[in-house]
C-alpha cells in the first residue's frame, strides 16, 4: 500500500539474498534443453517469492498492508523501517534491480506455465521501465500536496489493522521512525534545492498547511481515538496490556510524531524561495524526457505523450459534436447534476452498486467492507473518496474513505462509490485477490490499470443511477470531457510549457480556478493521465474485442478477462486478448 521511497518496487535484498539467487541461476545455467518443465517452474516460483519477500521487508508499513500473517510466508524476522531517502540507497537499489532483471533473465521462458510468463513478462518491462528512471533522482516529489508522504502516512496508520499482539508493537514502532525519516527526507528537500529542484512557494505553502492542520489539537488526535478503537476490537490483549498501550501511543503522537510534522514545517519554511522552476516539469533539464516517464509509468501504457495527446484531442472534439448533437435545453443541464438514488447511507448506495453491476460483471464473493470519513484536519488536501487496498492474505479488511469536505449530495457522489466501490477499485481488487495470484503481483503498483478501471466503473455507474437517456449520454460525455481537457492541461504544461496565461487561455474559464488548476498540474505531473489514458486503454480493448468477435463477443466475459489478467502493462493485456479473443 505504501509508496516505496525508492521509485522502482523491487528493491533492495541482502547478500544472503543474493547469493541464494546467484546460485539458483548459476544452476539455471546449467540446465540442459531436457531439463525437465517442472523444475524450472519451481526455481521461478522460488525466485518470485524471494524477491516478494526482499521487498516487502523493507519497509514496515509495506510488510503491514501486504501480508497480514507474515509468518504463513516464512517472514519471522523484520526490520522496522521505512527504507532511505538517501544517494547512496538509491544507488544500491538500482544495482539490486539489476542483479534481479539478469536471474530474471536466466530462465527459460518457454519452459514457464502461461501465468508464469505473464509475471515474467510483467517483472521484466516493469523492471527496465525503472531502470531508465536512474538519472532522475531529484526529480521526484514526495511532498507533493495530495501524494506526499505527509499526506498519505496518517491514513495508514489510521487503518493500521492488530491482527495479532505483534502488530500492537509494530505500530509504536513505526511511529518511533518519524523523527529520523522526516529528517532523512529534509536531507533529500535540502539536496533538492540545492540543484535547482525544489517545489515551488505556492506547493510548500499547501504542504505547510496541511502539516499544521494534522498537528492540531493534540490531546485529542485522531490517531489517539482510532488506536484505542483498534484495540477495543481486539481478542488478545488483556485491559492492562490495552491502558498500557494506550498511554505509549498517545505519548508517541503528541511528543514524537506530531513534533515530527513540526520539523517539517520548520525546515520547509526555510527552504522556501529556493525554487528554481515553478512551472512545468519540460522547464528543468531533459524534464521532457522525464515527464515522458512519468506518463509511462501513470498509464500503463506504450503510448508516447504525443499519441495520447492526439487521442485525447480526438475525443474532446467527438465528445462536444456528441453534446450539442443531443439537442440539450437548459433545464437539461439543470438536472444533469440530480440523482434519482437516495445517497444518505454509503453502505445502502454501495450494496446496490453491487446489485446492479451482476449481469455484466463476474461474481466476486461476499466480502465485507466499511466505510469511514477522512478526518477533519486532513479534509482540505484529500481526495473525495479513496479505497485502501486490503492484505493479500486478508481480504476481508476492506475501507473506503469519504471525505465530508469535497463530497456532494449530487450523480458525483453516486459515481465516485462506484469508482472505489462496485465495480471499481474494492471489486477488482478483491476480485483478483481471490483468485489468489503469485504474491508477486502485489508489488506492482499500476496506476493505469487501477485508476484506467475506476473510471471505466464511473462511467458505466451513470447507467445505474435511474437517468434517462438524454441525461445518461450527457453525464458520461461531461465526464470524458472534463477529464480530456485536464489531461491536455497537464501536457500542456509539463510537457509543451504552457504558462499560466496559455492554460487560461485554452480553458476559458476564470484566472482564479486556472491558478488552482495550473498549480494542481505543476505539482503532481500526469496525475490525471492514470484515470483517463487507462480509461482510454480499457475502452480501445472493447472496441477491439467488439470488432473482432462481432456477435460472440459478451460484455460479461470481457470484463472476466480483464479481471483475471489482472494489473499489468496494456501492452500486455492486449497481447494476452490475443489468445483469449481466438478461444471464444
Amino acid at each position: 500500500m505504501l509508496k516505496k521511497t525508492t521509485k522502482h518496487t523491487l528493491g533492495r535484498r541482502s547478500a544472503a539474498l543474493l547469493l541464494a539467487l546467484s546460485l539458483i541461476t548459476a544452476s539455471l545455467a546449467g540446465c540442459n534443453s531436457g531439463k525437465k518443465a517442472a523444475e524450472v517452474q519451481e526455481r521461478f516460483d522460488a525466485f518470485t517469492n524471494e524477491v516478494f519477500v526482499s521487498d516487502i521487508t523493507e519497509n514496515i508499513l509495506n510488510l503491514h498492508w501486504t501480508l497480514a500473517f507474515p509468518e504463513n510466508y516464512g517472514i519471522e524476522d523484520y526490520e522496522i523501517s521505512f527504507g532511505s531517502f538517501s544517494k547512496e540507497y538509491e544507488e544500491e537499489s538500482y544495482r539490486e534491480l539489476r542483479d534481479m532483471l539478469k536471474e530474471l533473465k536466466e530462465f527459460d521462458y518457454d519452459l514457464l506455465t502461461e501465468e508464469q510468463k505473464l509475471i515474467y513478462d510483467i517483472m521484466l518491462t516493469y523492471g527496465e521501465d525503472n531502470l531508465k528512471t536512474e538519472k532522475f533522482r531529484l526529480y521526484y516529489d514526495y511532498l507533493s500536496p495530495t501524494n506526499g508522504v505527509q499526506s498519505y502516512l496518517p491514513t495508514l496508520l489510521a487503518e493500521y489493522k492488530f491482527y495479532k499482539k505483534q502488530d500492537v508493537a509494530d505500530y509504536l514502532d513505526t511511529l518511533r521512525l518519524f523523527p529520523d525519516y522526516f529528517k532523512d527526507l529534509m536531507a533529500f528537500e535540502q539536496e533538492q534545492a540545492d540543484n535547482g529542484f525544489f517545489m515551488p512557494d505556492f506547493e510548500a505553502d499547501k504542504v505547510i498547511d496541511q502539516c499544521q492542520q494534522f498537528m492540531e489539537d493534540p490531546e485529542n488526535h485522531y490517531l489517539i481515538d482510532s488506536f484505542q478503537l483498534r484495540l477495543e476490537e481486539t481478542d488478545f490483549l488483556t485491559e492492562e496490556e490495552k491502558e498500557r498501550y494506550r498511554a505509549e501511543n498517545a505519548d508517541l503522537v503528541q511528543n514524537t510524531l506530531i513534533p515530527a510534522y513540526g520539523y517539517l514545517v520548520e525546515e520547509l519554511a526555510k527552504l522556501k524561495g529556493s525554487a528554481q522552476n515553478d512551472a512545468g516539469l519540460c522547464y528543468f533539464e531533459d524534464g521532457r524526457e522525464f515527464y515522458e516517464l512519468l506518463v509511462r509509468d501513470s498509464t500503463g501504457s506504450d503510448k508516447s505523450v504525443q499519441e495520447f495527446e492526439d487521442l485525447i484531442l480526438e475525443k474532446l472534439q467527438s465528445d462536444m459534436e456528441t453534446i450539442w448533437g443531443l439537442s440539450l435545453a437548459d433545464e437539461d443541464f439543470d438536472l444533469m447534476m440530480e440523482c434519482p438514488v437516495e445517497l444518505d447511507d454509503p453502505y445502502a448506495v454501495l450494496n446496490q452498486l453491487k446489485e446492479g453491476i451482476a449481469e455484466d460483471f463476474p461474481a466476486s464473493g461476499e466480502l465485507p467492507f466499511k466505510v469511514n470519513y477522512v478526518p477533519a484536519s486532513m479534509e482540505e488536501y484529500m481526495n473525495p473518496a479513496y479505497y485502501i487496498l486490503p492484505p493479500v492474505d486478508y481480504l476481508e479488511n476492506n475501507a473506503i474513505y469519504i471525505n465530508n469536505k469535497h463530497s456532494s449530495d449530487d450523480i458525483e457522489q453516486f459515481v465516485t462509490l462506484a469508482h472505489e466501490g462496485f465495480p471499481g477499485h474494492l471489486y477488482q481488487t478483491t476480485y483478483f485477490y481471490g483468485k489468489e495470484p503469485s504474491p508477486i503481483r502485489k508489488l506492482f503498483g499500476f496506476s493505469g490499470y487501477s485508476e484506467g478501471w475506476g473510471t471505466y466503473a464511473e462511467i458505466y455507474a451513470y447507467r445505474l443511477a435511474g437517468l434517462d437517456d438524454k441525461l445518461l449520454k450527457l453525464n458520461e460525455l461531461n465526464k470524458t470531457y472534463t477529464l480530456a481537457l485536464y489531461c491536455l492541461t497537464d501536457i500542456g504544461i509539463n510537457y509543451r510549457g504552457w504558462n499560466l496565461k496559455d492554460t487560461t487561455e485554452f480553458l476559458g474559464v476564470d484566472e482564479e480556478t486556472c491558478q488552482e488548476i495550473y498549480e494542481m498540474m505543476v505539482e503532481e505531473p500526469a496525475l490525471y493521465l492514470a484515470y483517463y489514458g487507462g480509461y482510454l486503454e480499457f475502452t480501445e480493448l472493447r472496441e477491439k474485442a467488439e470488432e473482432t468477435l462481432g456477435e460472440k463477443f459478451n460484455l460479461k466475459e470481457f470484463h472476466t478477462f480483464l479481471l483475471d489478467v489482472g494489473p499489468a502493462q496494456f501492452e500486455i493485456i492486449e497481447d494476452r486478448m490475443e489468445d483469449w479473443m481466438e478461444e471464444q
